[in-house]
């Protein structure tokens, strides 16, 4: 048996967030070294473990530099069911892609601090952080928990898948 049908909180449906690095769990730009890397990662931490745990899906370009299991390894301490990468492509279109190749998300969340990549018609939540502040803006926390409070699923537009 597949150790993933005894988990306890598996679910049919999944609700996902989809998140980046750099302007979301960290400062953007800026001289380097001049910020830890995962600075406001307790931000996240903290709005999580409050919640059902959800699944966190890393679109952050470091996909593109570091090994999959590195990137898993520097979230291993958020309460999520699972840890999982999209693949090569644009933000836009390896979210795209993920979602068509998921069905069984029914609700997802985006953390970015470059919200022009994706389109009005986008059909996930879009949360737009500043660069320079990140997931540990109480107005980003606030549409975080606005999200992961909400208790049925926030419909898709399959249009778009």
């Amino acid at each position: 048996m597949d150790a993933r049908e005894t988990d306890p909180h598996r679910q049919e449906t999944m609700r996902t967030i989809f998140i980046d690095f750099d302007g979301v769990l960290h400062p953007a730009g800026g001289p380097v070294g001049a910020c830890l890397p995962f600075e406001w990662l307790s931000d996240l931490k903290a709005l999580l473990s409050a919640h059902l745990p959800v699944r966190i899906v890393v679109h952050s370009s470091w996909r593109l530099t570091y090994p999959h299991e590195e990137i898993r390894e520097f979230l291993s301490g958020l309460s999520a069911l699972e840890i999982d990468i999209v693949g090569p492509g644009e933000k836009l279109q390896a979210i795209t892609a993920y979602l068509s190749a998921h069905p069984e998300i029914d609700s997802g969340l985006v953390i970015d601090d470059e919200p022009n990549e994706f389109l009005a018609e986008f059909p996930l939540l879009v949360v737009a952080c500043d660069p320079t502040t990140g997931i540990s803006c109480q107005h980003v926390q606030n549409e975080v928990t606005a999200w992961l409070n909400h208790v049925g699923p926030i419909p898709l537009d399959a249009e778009w898948l």
